[in-house]
């Protein structure tokens, strides 16, 4: 199933901002827009300017890019942009431990790596 533009940069604007802990209103805050525009925005309802999508990445901790991608329909896709929401802007060492937690769970799960 192909998403419109504006419904994958909604998505994962809601995801993002959700993982982070912030309200539309607290983001519409940081952004400088009005929370109503938020909300259209998360809906699809509305395309944010490519200024506005930089200045939600940096609230955000992503790059602007993020915001447009989408994949597949894997089922794991939720869960991935979830775990990449929860990582962004953390720094290098805690990614890395949480890199290295995870792989010894699947070593010791026989998953591969």
């Amino acid at each position: 199933m192909s998403n419109s533009i504006q419904e994958v940069a909604g998505k994962n604007i809601r995801l993002f901002r959700q993982t982070k802990g912030l309200t539309q209103e607290k983001l519409a805050e940081l952004v400088n827009v009005s929370s109503s525009y938020i909300g259209y925005l998360e809906r699809g309802l509305r395309t944010p300017s490519l200024d506005l999508l930089a200045r939600i990445g940096t609230v955000l901790e992503v790059e602007p890019t993020v915001l447009l991608f989408t994949t597949s329909d894997d089922s794991n896709e939720p869960i991935l942009k979830k775990l990449n929401a929860l990582l962004a802007g953390k720094n290098p060492k805690s990614i890395n431990f949480v890199y290295e937690v995870a792989r010894a769970y699947f070593i010791s799960t026989t998953d591969s790596v």
